[in-house]
């Protein structure tokens, strides 16, 4: 027997798959994490250039934490099949401190920051709906 929700294997056992929603909030964690990690090279390799400056320590941990939190969203997404518990609030904590980081940017005159606000809102969103609370329930 098959629907929506379970796919029955040959040897009998029920398996759920994964809500399309997810698969979607998936898609846009791992265009996240793409662009977090080429951004944080790119600001690593800017800096290293310049040489040593009053803001190249700063300026270090920022590329650094990028490209940690997107090793971290790449983490949650190859481990998303798993339904392990600690992925979603990890992915949550992750995409509440980029939309407040976007407002920021945002009242700081930089235009662009809404498409960042635009995808946080958009994972949360998906993350927030019963049928991806309870594949991360089980």
């Amino acid at each position: 027997m098959t629907n929506e929700t379970t796919h029955e294997s040959a040897n009998g056992t029920g398996r759920q798959r994964m809500p399309g929603k997810l698969k979607l909030a998936m898609g846009i964690l791992v265009f996240q994490a793409l662009s977090n990690g080429f951004l944080g090279y790119l600001i690593i390799d800017a800096v290293t250039g310049w040489g040593r400056t009053s803001n190249s320590g700063l300026l270090y941990f920022v590329g650094f934490l990028s490209i940690g939190i997107a090793l971290v969203l790449l983490g949650c997404v190859l481990m998303a099949g798993t339904r392990q518990r600690w992925i979603r609030p990890t992915v949550i904590g992750i995409e509440v401190l980029g939309l407040i980081g976007g407002v920021i940017n945002l009242f700081s005159g930089q235009v662009t920051a809404f498409v960042g606000i635009g995808l946080a809102i958009g994972v949360l969103s998906m993350f927030g709906r019963d049928d991806i609370r309870e594949w991360f329930s089980e």
